[in-house]
Formats: C-alpha cells, sequence, structure tokens
C-alpha cells in the first residue's frame, strides 16, 4: 500500500468536519442565501397577516396567514441547522441575524391573531 501523504490525511479531515459543503466559502454562502430567503418568506408573513380580509373576508382565511407563520418558523429552524453544521465558519453577525424569521414569525403571529379577533 501506498501510505497517504500528511496534506491528504488533514484534507480528508476537513472535508469530514465539513459535513454539508466541501468548502467555507459555499456553506458561507448557501447559509446566507437560505436566511435571506427566509427573512423574505418572513416579510411576506406579515403582509398576508395584516391584509388577509381584503382577500378573504371569511374566518378561513384566517389559515392562510397562520400557515405561512408555521413555514417561516420552519425556515428558520432550517437556516439554525445550516448554521449549527458548520458553526465554526459562521461570523458573530450570522448568529444575531439567525433570529430575524423567528421574530418576524412571532410579529406576524401577533398581527394575524388580532385581525382574527377584529373579524369576530
Amino acid at each position: 500500500m501506498i501510505p497517504q501523504s500528511r496534506s491528504l490525511h488533514r484534507h480528508n479531515k476537513k472535508v469530514a468536519m465539513n459535513a454539508m459543503w466541501h468548502d467555507p466559502a459555499s456553506s458561507r454562502l448557501m447559509f446566507r442565501l437560505n436566511l435571506a430567503m427566509a427573512c423574505f418568506c418572513a416579510l411576506e408573513s406579515i403582509f398576508l397577516s395584516s391584509t388577509y380580509d381584503l382577500y378573504m373576508p371569511h374566518i378561513v382565511g384566517h389559515y392562510f396567514p397562520a400557515a405561512s407563520v408555521v413555514v417561516v418558523v420552519l425556515y428558520g429552524l432550517h437556516c439554525a441547522l445550516l448554521y449549527w453544521t458548520d458553526h465554526a465558519l459562521r461570523r458573530p453577525w450570522e448568529l444575531k441575524a439567525l433570529s430575524l424569521p423567528f421574530v418576524a414569525a412571532a410579529a406576524s403571529a401577533w398581527i394575524c391573531y388580532q385581525r382574527y379577533f377584529e373579524q369576530l
């Protein structure tokens, strides 16, 4: 057998540690893109929660914005999972930015709750 060189052995450890992506730049990019999309979905959820009586005044119209809040929370959890897979590569501001979808989902849920009781 041909012995492996030390640099190849170190490379294999680096790839094993970085489970999601093969290089740090791709990992950072994919995390930031997913976080940006989660924030966009959160803004969309806030819009849906604040205007749902315009396009569906019935009580059933409450389910669409409520479902959008659940989608934003799930997307935020997906981003948290991406954060923790390669947490050694992350910067401190990225941990703070990770709270944005959850804060927006809470605001959207509160708006949805208020609008629901306005219609009763």
